[in-house]
């Protein structure tokens, strides 16, 4: 009897191991936008950068818990939904956790994925093909932006604020979440379309450039703004 309790066990024992051992991993990347210090955590893990981008591998659970902390304060905390085998690429604007990516990490059965959002090789598999940003545009690092924003936010007016854009636009593009953070700070509607309409031309990642809509405070401009981005 205690042989064959202890061979069952044996047994139990061996499938949990090789059951955990062949659990699929989820990747969750996280750009903070926003200057400043940041500790994050996924459940347990934390990841501390001052840079804006936090990275998490090896993500076996399917529901964590995401918590962003800025110095003593608790900025948000939020369960996620992961699938395996893929990588969840978020954004955080202000108080708001949106969803810029998600991507399959392997290709044939190799990892393909690049440093944050992007994959390394052309599309050559039967995967759903990932939605990359033109060749031509090249996205400033969130160094170089949280410099650029840095000397930004010191303009008290629009002008200076639009000299300082298309200085940086004429080498480098902006994404959504960093287009939306540039053009909260502008006075006028007016002039916000205007610089609106001009960033879309280069922006990296045009399916998520509807959500500048909502920087404008008025509806005439809202309106306008989303009649452009209806045009062919």
């Amino acid at each position: 009897m205690k042989t064959t309790i202890f061979l069952g066990l044996a047994m139990l024992f061996a499938t949990l191991s090789f059951a955990q051992n062949n659990r699929r991993s989820a990747e969750v990347f996280l750009e903070i936008v926003n200057p400043g210090k940041y500790n994050v955590y996924l459940d347990e893990e934390l990841v501390s950068s001052a840079n804006g981008r936090f990275r998490f591998y090896d993500v076996y659970n399917s529901t964590p818990v995401l918590s962003i902390i800025q110095g003593n304060t608790e900025i948000l905390k939020q369960r996620l939904r992961v699938i395996p085998e893929q990588r969840l690429v978020l954004s955080l604007e202000g108080k708001e956790l949106i969803t810029l990516k998600q991507m399959n990490i392997f290709r044939n059965r190799q990892y393909a994925l690049d440093d944050f959002d992007g994959y390394t090789g052309d599309y050559n598999t039967g995967i759903v093909p990932p939605v990359l940003p033109d060749p031509n545009y090249r996205l400033l690092s969130t160094e170089a932006f949280q410099e650029f924003y840095t000397s930004y936010k010191k303009s008290d007016f629009d002008s200076e604020r639009v000299r300082l854009i298309n200085a940086v636009s004429k080498n480098a593009s902006f994404s959504s979440s960093q287009s939306k953070l540039i053009l909260k700070t502008f006075t006028f509607d007016g002039e916000r379309l205007k610089i609106a309409k001009s960033l879309y031309q280069t922006v990296v990642d045009p399916q998520n450039y509807f959500t500048i809509a909502e920087t404008f405070e008025f509806p005439y401009y809202k309106d306008e703004f989303l009649k452009y981005l209806e045009k062919p």
